[in-house]
């Protein structure tokens, strides 16, 4: 059958149509006749990570990895989560070793924690927002939210890890940077906790679940030191090693603790399938499913709201045809450009704040039943997806708009993408219950 979209000229390579008699003013008038330049002209340089360098193997034992993030500033550092309920820490790194057994060295070495349900979500704090704090959130299939902190000690010329939970306590007056009164709290959606997102500005999560609803939180202090601006006020402790079994420690009752405060909650009309922030963390950016539309949210201004056509033209286009899987912004121009998988075999990418649709990428095969992801190289020059045919991780050349590479590796669907921001790292997590790291070898 034919899409609709194979009607436009051109429309595997550039769309620069918008609807000249658009009257929605839910979306911003943008000029049809603007030819920007175009940043994906020139051919990419060769260079993106496409050999599997490193391959852990039931790093969750007999369960599948569901989803998997490197650490923002080192990426050295990789979170996985499963469908045993629990997460895992590691530094892959030590798995390049030249013995056969470097890889599992690494896997029986990783710490891990156990939750009530499987670990569909998972994102790392940057540190560079909070110097001195390791700490990441998790997102449940049950639809809870959770904090957990972590450390490297080093052990003469290893370095070992630890991974411990945080007690989350939510303040519940104004007085936040004072003798503020808190109860214990834990972040709650109905349904699957699909997306986890830090604002790259300051401490606050977004946290968008199948339930249509996003909830933003603010992390106000961890482990007793206060949050301000992004900034501890006081040091933090150099380990989080805690023995829960210590006698003294039980009676003191005395848990890691972070402390947040809930900003606001989005309720939306469908599941939020994707989400990513924009602008320095100014705008959040949504896609519901079985809507036509990008929903922009300006967080300076009461969240208003500015929705944005993903059919290329007016909003009173409102047929869709398509589910965005995967929302991503691109590491330069600061994020001018979303990359979005969907599941009909297409993958486009959007001038951020635009109905504009700057490529349309195809070549693989993802429909209905798959969980279709994407991510960008350090460069921007290429897009990493997964695909249902081969289970192997395709590259698309952007300025081509083709495929040029496919890397072979894993056995079972991919289920999960990362991608380094300022390194030529990938990892990819499969049902053939392996994470793989994938490096420019050349």
């Amino acid at each position: 059958e034919y899409r609709r979209e194979a009607t436009h000229l051109n429309f595997s390579k550039i769309s620069l149509t918008d609807d000249t008699n658009n009257t929605d003013k839910e979306e911003k008038n943008v000029d049809p006749v603007v030819f920007e330049a175009d940043h994906f002209i020139k051919s990419g340089n060769g260079i993106f990570p496409c050999q599997a360098a490193a391959s852990l193997k039931n790093l969750h034992g007999i369960a599948n990895p569901l989803c998997c993030a490197l650490h923002p500033a080192d990426d050295s550092l990789l979170v996985t989560g499963g469908a045993d309920s629990s997460l895992r820490l590691c530094l892959w790194g030590a798995a390049l070793a030249p013995d056969a057994d470097s890889s599992a060295r690494v896997v029986h070495s990783a710490p891990q924690l156990h939750f009530s349900a499987p670990v569909i979500s998972t994102s790392f704090l940057c540190s560079s927002q909070i110097p001195g704090i390791n700490a990441l959130a998790v997102g449940l299939m049950d639809g809870s939210v959770h904090f957990a902190s972590y450390d490297r000690i080093a052990a003469g010329a290893k370095t070992n890890l630890t991974l411990k939970s945080l007690l989350n306590s939510q303040v519940i007056d104004d007085n936040v940077y004072g003798n503020s009164k808190t109860q214990p709290h834990h972040i709650k959606h109905s349904k699957f906790v699909k997306n986890l997102a830090w604002s790259p500005s300051e401490p606050i999560l977004a946290s968008a679940s199948s339930d249509g609803t996003v909830r933003l939180t603010k992390v106000i202090s961890i482990f007793g030191n206060a949050v301000a601006g992004g900034v501890a006020t006081k040091s933090a402790p150099t380990s989080m090693s805690i023995d829960e079994d210590d006698e003294e420690f039980s009676k003191s009752n005395k848990e890691p603790e972070i402390v947040t405060k809930e900003i606001l909650t989005l309720h939306l009309p469908g599941p939020v399938e994707a989400m990513t922030f924009l602008n320095n963390g100014d705008v959040l950016c949504c896609y519901v499913r079985g809507t036509s539309y990008l929903s922009y949210f300006d967080l300076r201004d009461d969240c208003k709201q500015t929705k944005y056509s993903i059919n290329g033209g007016s909003l009173l286009d409102d047929h869709v045809s398509f589910t965005i899987m995967s929302l991503h912004p691109s590491p330069i121009e600061g994020g001018k450009y979303l990359a979005a998988a969907t599941d009909t075999s297409r993958n486009i990418i959007f001038e951020a704040g635009t109905p504009r649709q700057i490529r349309n990428l195809y070549g693989h095969q993802n429909d209905s039943y798959s969980n279709a992801k994407i991510a960008w190289s350090s460069s921007g020059q290429y897009l990493f997806g997964n695909t249902q045919e081969d289970c192997s991780v395709c590259v698309w050349d952007i300025a081509s708009s083709s495929i040029i590479k496919r890397s072979a590796g894993h056995e079972g669907a991919i289920r999960d993408i990362f991608s380094s921001a300022y390194s030529d790292t990938l990892a990819t997590v499969s049902y053939d219950k392996t994470v793989k790291i994938w490096l420019n070898m050349y």
